[in-house]
């Protein structure tokens, strides 16, 4: 197996465990709000439960957004990029 093969295999488990973690947040906040929602209907006449699913919810979306890639800047590719660029400009200073 070659370096970049490892490389990409690392990469692709990294992004198995981070889909993971993403599923796993989602059933936590299904479940919590489930329990909250109930909670506020069996104790309270305010419906206090939609503000901590409102909140947890665009958390979990945030994760989503980021994780599947909607928002595809200021990502890894976007950096490595950068990083190409400044390498260029630095070897054109260097060789003016």
């Amino acid at each position: 197996m070659t370096i970049s093969d490892e490389k990409e295999l690392k990469d692709a488990r990294k992004k198995v465990r981070q889909l993971r973690h993403f599923y796993r947040h989602i059933a936590t906040y299904l479940v919590i709000v489930a329990f909250l929602h109930i909670l506020n209907l069996l104790t309270s006449s305010y419906y206090w439960a939609i503000w901590p699913t409102l909140g947890w919810g665009i958390a979990v979306a945030l994760q989503g957004v980021h994780h599947f890639g909607f928002l595809t800047f200021f990502d890894e590719e976007w950096e490595e990029k950068k990083v190409q660029e400044i390498l260029e400009k630095q070897k054109a200073g260097v060789n003016r």
